[in-house]
C-alpha cells in the first residue's frame, strides 16, 4: 500500500485529465483493492494456523481493529504521498528506495520486541508499520490485547494524526495543479 498509494494518481491520470473525477478518492479506491487482498491472505493465515492445531481464539476479535487501523494509516499515507508523487516522479523513486528499509526495520520477518539493545528496540518501535505488524502478531501468536500496550497505541495515534495533517496540507496545496502537471 505504501508504493501503490504513492503512484496511484500517476497510474490513473486519465481520471484526472480526461474527466472531472474527485482526485481524493483515487488513493482510497487503490487502498480498498489492496485491503481486500490483505483480507484474503488473513483468511488463509487463519486456516493455516487452524490446520497446524492453533484453533481460533478470542484474541482474533481484535483483527478488525488492526485492519481498520492499517487501512486508515495507509489511506492517509496514500492521500499525502499520491499528490506529491503526481507532482514529482523523484518522490515516487525515493519512496520505492525506502520501502526495503521499512520492510527490514518493521519486524515483519522477526519480532522487534525481542531486540536485546533497549535503544535499538525503542528506535524500531518508532516505525508505525512495526506497531501494525506487532498488532497482527499479538492476535495470532503473543495473545496480547491492544489496550495492554497503551503507549504504543497512543504513539501510533499521534503519528496517524500528524499524517492526517500532512495529507490535508498536501491535498489543499496540490489538488489544483495536478491536472496541469499530469
Amino acid at each position: 500500500m505504501i508504493t501503490t498509494g504513492t503512484e496511484c494518481i500517476r497510474k490513473y491520470k486519465y481520471l484526472v485529465t480526461k474527466m472531472k473525477f474527485p482526485i481524493s478518492t483515487i488513493p482510497t479506491f487503490s487502498n480498498l483493492s489492496k485491503i481486500s487482498v490483505n483480507l484474503i491472505l488473513l483468511m488463509i493465515v487463519i486456516i493455516v494456523f487452524w490446520l497446524f492445531g492453533f484453533s481460533p481464539d478470542i484474541y482474533l476479535l481484535q483483527l478488525p481493529f488492526y485492519i481498520a487501523l492499517s487501512f486508515v494509516f495507509f489511506n492517509l499515507w496514500a492521500l499525502f504521498s499520491s499528490f506529491i508523487g503526481a507532482i514529482s516522479k523523484d518522490f515516487v523513486n525515493l519512496v520505492k528506495s525506502f520501502i526495503t528499509a521499512i520492510f527490514w526495520l518493521s519486524g515483519i520477518l522477526w519480532n522487534a520486541d525481542k531486540v536485546a539493545i533497549p535503544w535499538l528496540r525503542k528506535f524500531l518501535m518508532l516505525n508505525p508499520v512495526t506497531f501494525l505488524v506487532n498488532g497482527f502478531r499479538n492476535c495470532f501468536i503473543n495473545k496480547v490485547w491492544f489496550w495492554e500496550q497503551p503507549k504504543r497505541l497512543l504513539y501510533f495515534g499521534i503519528i496517524t494524526l500528524i499524517l492526517l495533517i500532512a495529507a490535508l496540507w498536501s491535498y489543499k496545496k496540490l489538488r489544483k495543479d495536478i491536472a496541469d502537471v499530469l
